[in-house]
């Protein structure tokens, strides 16, 4: 089974990245000109590929010191200067005035300015022409302007004026007002740090050539800018027909895949493991793949590099066949992959995962009409509003036509969800995987199978419906799929109507058949309504998601019970081999598949309880005791989700107690129960 696996993945692999090679590698013709200023050509001159041309280097140095320059002031505050300030204006104020008021009321006045902070303009303006300041303080860094704070000229001049009135001469007035000092000083290390991420921070290109664009006119004389384009696009040509780049994007890629291959054994394990299901996931995101490279092909002959994708399709799909959750994961590292190879990758990626995240939360419910015109709907105006949106913010998005690119990015969504929606039905009988259209048709009380559990095994059909009611109910709980869940809960023990005698819960007015059989006997009896119930699914062709629930909802478990009985019985209590009372499993790999599993021990373990009061306690005591087991440990149940199943669970079962004392009003429900 792993070698068949691993050989699978490598071969969905191996196409994805041929494909990926075949149809979006560029492939550009290698540029060798020899021109001279002056010189023309008979036809007109075009870029093959995108490329950036960088600044001329004294242009660089000459932006960077702009850009240094103009870096705002850092400022640090010294304390001490207050501290020193005050005691000496005490001592001058008070020989000058001999007025305490005076000198507290003009200390106070002095303290509030330094508080706020104090700047010697002319030690600014040596190296900041600005009017921006950034403050170093004990409580941190703080942006400001340069006029909310105090200048040394302003405190001297309106210490000055306060000081006047007490006839002082100018010469003591200029002894005093020197005193002053500022208390912020500029901080030079600080702002020589900001100033070199700010410049390290600039683009080094001046100007970006897309595909296509026409660099020497016809007829029209070369120029040494001209030159300079050329020069640089030959070089960027050598760069995209160099084994090193080749092996670079074809190396990422691979990386990629091997995350999503990674993803799908350890979050999708019914699809690794079901050659069906990881052939249709691999098929899909390869015609997404070869679709998108030769739309690329196509509208690349006149608008350059386009945004449109049909990464919709594979999104839908994904959405459809599997899961919401599973088609946003799918759609961005398909996104990545595009951004590989595509001139402006941050770009491709925002735009195509918007656009294909939109149709995989919209497209899934194919049980609705509305869903697939809804999906296109949403996509397109997603995927068109990021691309305006980076319009507008200037974000590269060069192309030769606006409106060209617009249109793409209106069309792909309805070829994408509508090829998605077309093929449904064929990808169903060719893979054997069933949609949510299956798993309804499934969740139907009036299906065969379960029209001969009422007939042949009663008990077990009730059970069923009770069972199959509780995952329902929790799967709508935690954003779950409910309706496989409600299906699994209801065939989950399909197998017992083979015999159904041997299930306590139809042994109304009759003998129990294990009190004659030795317990081995009875645990393969007990155990083989799993492999019975899988086999006739499988005749009925039930969707494989509800078959895997069948086959998972006893786990590997314990036939606790009869094992017990063994060890009891046996002379030799050693020899009791725990393998032969276990179901043979596999543990739950779906969250739905758990919600059964819990459903059925909880449904089991409260069958018999005639008080409601102990039914919260028994409830999280059995769903605790399967999460300590491992039982849970593949289908990625949060704590979070375990205790709202508890909840949903205790509210469900409650209400059936309720009714219970309802149907009997004289209160005495001994008897009933």
């Amino acid at each position: 089974m792993r070698v068949r696996n691993i050989l699978s993945g490598s071969l969905i692999a191996v196409i994805f990245l041929f494909t990926f090679y075949l149809l979006l590698v560029p492939e550009h013709a290698f540029m060798d000109l020899d021109l001279r200023v002056g010189q023309s050509l008979e036809h007109d001159l075009v870029a093959t590929v995108d490329f950036d041309l960088p600044y001329q280097e004294e242009d660089l140095l000459e932006i960077q010191a702009a850009i240094k320059s103009s870096v705002p002031i850092h400022l640090e505050y010294d304390y001490s200067v207050w501290s020193m300030l005050r005691e000496e204006f005490y001592s001058v104020f008070m020989q000058s005035t001999n007025d305490s008021s005076f000198t507290n009321g003009m200390l106070y006045e002095l303290f509030s300015m330094y508080e706020v902070g104090v700047f010697d303009l002319l030690d600014v303006r040596e190296n900041y022409d600005g009017e921006l300041a950034v403050l170093l303080s004990k409580s941190g860094i703080t942006d400001c302007q340069l006029f909310d704070l105090y200048e040394m000229k302003d405190i001297r001049d309106i210490l000055a004026l306060n000081l006047s009135r007490w006839n002082l001469s100018n010469e003591e007035l200029h002894e005093i007002t020197a005193l002053l000092k500022p208390n912020l000083v500029p901080e030079d290390s600080s702002r020589n740090a900001s100033a070199d991420a700010a410049a390290a921070g600039l683009s080094n290109i001046d100007t970006t050539i897309t595909a296509g664009s026409i660099l020497l006119e016809a007829e029209k004389p070369v120029t040494a800018r001209t030159i300079e384009y050329i020069r640089q696009l030959e070089s960027v040509s050598v760069e995209y027909h160099g084994f090193a780049h080749l092996a670079g994007l074809m190396l990422l890629v691979s990386i990629i895949l091997a995350i999503a291959m990674f993803y799908v054994h350890d979050i999708m394990p019914d699809t690794w493991y079901a050659a069906n299901r990881f052939l249709l996931l691999g098929v899909i995101w390869i015609i997404s793949l070869a679709a998108t490279g030769i739309l690329w092909l196509v509208m690349n002959e006149t608008t350059g590099y386009p945004y449109a994708t049909l990464i919709t399709f594979g999104a839908a799909m994904t959405s459809i066949f599997f899961h919401r959750r599973h088609a946003v994961f799918f759609t961005f590292m398909f996104s990545l992959i595009l951004g590989v190879v595509h001139p402006h990758p941050f770009s491709i990626v925002l735009i195509s995962s918007v656009s294909g995240l939109l149709a995989a939360m919209t497209a899934w419910d194919v049980r609705r009409r509305s869903s697939i015109p809804t999906a296109i709907g949403f996509s397109t105006i997603g995927g068109i509003g990021i691309y305006l949106l980076l319009y507008m913010l200037n974000a590269s998005l060069e192309t030769n036509s606006l409106i060209e690119s617009i249109l793409g990015l209106l069309l792909a969504p309805v070829i994408g969800i509508g090829a998605a929606s077309a093929l449904l039905f064929l990808f169903e009988k060719v893979f054997g995987v069933y949609t949510v259209l299956a798993i309804d048709e499934a969740n139907r009380t009036d299906h065969p199978l379960l029209k001969e559990m009422r007939d042949l095994a009663p008990g077990t059909w009730s059970h069923s419906q009770i069972v199959s009611e509780l995952a329902g109910r929790a799967a709508g709980a935690i954003d779950a799929w409910e309706s496989l869940a409600s299906a699994g809960g209801y065939f989950h023990d399909i197998g017992k109507i083979s015999s159904p005698e041997f299930f306590i819960e139809n042994q109304r007015n009759m003998p129990n058949p294990h009190d004659s059989m030795n317990p081995w006997e009875s645990a393969k009896k007990i155990i083989a309504h799993v492999r019975i119930g899988v086999a006739l699914a499988e005749k009925a062709k039930l969707p494989r998601a509800v078959i895997n629930i069948i086959q998972q909802h006893h786990n590997s478990s314990l036939v606790k019970y009869f094992y017990n009985k063994a060890i009891a019985e046996s002379i030799d209590p050693d020899s009791v081999l725990e393998s032969e009372f276990r179901y043979p499993g596999p543990r739950p790999s779906t969250i739905e598949a758990a919600l059964v599993l819990l459903a059925d021990q909880v449904a089991s373990a409260t069958r018999n309880l005639a008080d409601p009061e102990n039914l919260a306690d028994i409830i999280t005591s059995v769903i605790d005791e399967k999460d300590l087991e491992g039982q849970l440990d593949d289908c990625h149940l949060t704590r979070r989700n375990l205790k709202t199943i508890a909840s949903v669970f205790t509210s469900a079962l409650e209400s059936k107690f309720y009714k219970r004392v309802k149907d009997y009003p004289s209160g005495d429900l001994s008897n009933g129960n």
